[in-house]
């Protein structure tokens, strides 16, 4: 926020945010064994970004702000990651990288079948944000 200074706009912050903040703190997200605890810190500071980006009060939700701003949420940008580098380690030529995918396959179908995914070689991405629009109606 100091380099923007104080006339920049809300959504020029989010996308500088997103641009350079995010793949920092994701950095290899796709191998970690999340806690419930390190997810919570995490999601934290990525909820931070954006109240102070619009001023907003700690108690408040910031779910709305991220749909307008199109970014989800950090758990579901976690998950979402986790299942396109599990499908692009399935359909790997290596079939030592194959067989360490199947070992952890239940973990991804895990995953899956929380966002409604029959199948997780289907548009994850796709099916991440409608599920994250669908939790907003209860917010």
């Amino acid at each position: 926020m100091s380099v923007l200074g104080k006339c920049s706009t809300e959504m020029s912050a989010i996308h500088l945010i997103k641009t350079y903040c995010l793949p920092t703190i994701l950095y290899g997200c796709e191998v970690w064994t999340l806690t419930d605890s390190s997810l919570h810190r995490i999601s934290v500071a990525w909820n931070n970004c954006f109240r102070l980006v619009f001023g907003c009060c700690w108690r408040e939700s910031v779910k709305p702000l991220q749909y307008f701003c199109n970014t989800l949420p950090v758990s579901s940008i976690t998950d979402s990651r986790r299942l396109i580098f599990c499908r692009s380690l399935r359909v790997s030529e290596n079939p030592v990288v194959r067989t360490l995918v199947h070992l952890n396959y239940n973990n991804s179908v895990a995953i899956a079948s929380e966002y409604g995914l029959d199948n997780y070689m289907m548009d994850v991405k796709c099916t991440v944000w409608q599920s994250f629009s669908r939790s907003l109606l209860y917010v």
